[in-house]
């Protein structure tokens, strides 16, 4: 007899397909990031990470929050009565979410022109190039949303495997032979635009009238209804790309091409924590309105400490990395970036911690608690940075987002112990297992610095 229950192996078999994706990207992206550090050196690498970064945040408009708005949304829809909380039939959150898609991509691209105006002239079209691409790209993460909120995950593995290699053939390609910013944010606009052509035709084939336009006057009010779910993403978005701009400002292009190299590492393997939400969130939102409390808080723990184990893990793995490696994936323009990599270690495993309460949070709905508290995070470490970047240089902002986030973490625990159905001896026990390893990566860290330092 199998050890391993019935109902387990599922979810299981979800996060082994997720995971196959998922690793496929990472290494792509390492494999695309590492060329193109090569090819264009700490500067112009640096330009071509603050571009990208810019263009990213200027895109949220595009993203609004609702791919995560259908991942709780549709399986709900699926698993009760054939409709959401809101009242919605599977294929209509889709639609409706569709709609509001590209609403917000004509927002994104509105706002994207008088950017246009305050870069100077060699670099406008690059990033013109890099906003079109922040557009297909988010249209691919909507379809690949899709298929995980319909249960999918083979067919959002297999667009994964399919991105990855053509992310990396492209990007790192064209960063190669030209060796220019213009070629890397061409090859990079091409092979998000096809992923995003492939991701749109299977997710219309995993839903029941495909992916439909319903106008303009249902796209405004999806996007209005889903307003918290916009505010979050948003402040979630920040992380990885307003680096860029703040270092930009105080510290110089060559800063941001070290701290992206190292962010872009980050990046890559944190692309697991959404593969994870995005294979337990639709199970724990079904779960919130068919399982029992007993049922629901054993799938709140497992979920909470999958996150945790893989945050240690690969937080851990930052913290060793070695001059050789950091030779092997950049050069030796970038050895500077062992004096930061132990630290994107600890904020490794500070964010996959957060992600896991974020996630309990978000199926319980409190899309509105998550928005005020990613915004006050955002103001501690923006206040944080102004003391310490001075000071510490890349190390301080490190250390102010782990601050921050730490503090994030803290308010989502307190948050899902007071609801009454989620309250249990073992949460707690995890939040202070996670502290506890926290604390002990910190300490090691401090050890190691002062040894360095002396």
């Amino acid at each position: 007899m199998s050890s391993t229950p019935s109902g387990e192996r599922p979810m299981l078999r979800s996060v082994g397909l997720s995971g196959l994706g998922t690793a496929a990207r990472l290494a792509s992206s390492l494999v695309a990031i590492s060329i193109a550090a090569r090819a264009l050196q700490p500067h112009d690498f640096g330009q071509l990470m603050f571009l990208l970064s810019l263009a990213a945040i200027l895109g949220v408009p595009a993203n609004f929050g609702l791919s995560t708005w259908v991942l709780r949304a549709l399986p709900q829809a699926r698993a009760v009565t054939g409709t959401s909380s809101d009242g919605l039939s599977p294929a209509r959150c889709v639609a409706e979410a569709w709609s509001a898609r590209w609403l917000g991509s004509v927002v994104m691209l509105l706002v994207a022109v008088p950017a246009l105006a305050l870069l100077s002239d060699p670099v406008r079209l690059a990033f013109t190039l890099l906003m079109l691409a922040m557009l297909a790209e988010g249209l691919a993460e909507f379809a690949m949303a899709v298929l995980r909120a319909c249960g999918r995950h083979d067919e959002d593995a297999r667009l994964g495997v399919r991105s990855a290699w053509i992310y990396s053939l492209s990007v790192g390609l064209a960063a190669w032979l030209t060796g220019s910013i213009l070629g890397v944010a061409l090859a990079y606009l091409l092979s998000r635009a096809l992923v995003a052509v492939l991701g749109a035709r299977m997710a219309s084939r995993a839903v029941p009238g495909g992916l439909c336009w319903l106008g303009w006057r249902v796209a405004a009010h999806r996007t209005r209804a889903s307003l918290s779910y916009a505010t979050d993403y948003a402040m979630t978005a920040l992380f990885g790309q307003i680096d860029a701009l703040v270092l930009n400002h105080h510290l110089g292009p060559v800063a941001v091409g070290l701290h992206q190299a190292g962010m872009r590492m980050f990046m890559a393997a944190a692309q697991v924590m959404p593969v994870l939400a995005n294979v337990f969130l639709p199970r724990l939102a079904a779960a919130m309105k068919t399982a029992s409390d007993t049922e629901l808080r054993q799938q709140v723990v497992r979920m909470q400490g999958t996150f945790v184990l893989v945050g240690c893990l690969i937080g851990a793995c930052f913290s060793l990395v070695d001059e050789w490696m950091v030779k092997l994936l950049f050069g030796e323009a970038y050895l500077d970036l062992l004096h930061l990599l132990p630290w994107f270690g600890l904020l490794f495993q500070v964010r996959c911690t957060v992600a896991a309460w974020g996630v309990t949070l978000t199926a319980l709905g409190a899309q509105a608690f998550r928005a005020k508290a990613s915004v006050l995070h955002w103001l501690l470490i923006l206040g944080l940075s102004i003391w310490l970047l001075p000071v510490l240089h890349g190390q301080g902002w490190l250390l102010a987002l782990v601050a921050g986030n730490f503090v994030l973490w803290m308010a989502y625990a307190v948050r899902v112990q007071l609801t009454a159905r989620l309250r249990s001896r073992a949460g707690l026990a995890l939040v202070l297992t996670a502290l506890a390893l926290m604390l002990l990566h910190l300490g090691l860290l401090l050890q190691v610095q002062g040894w360095a330092g002396a």
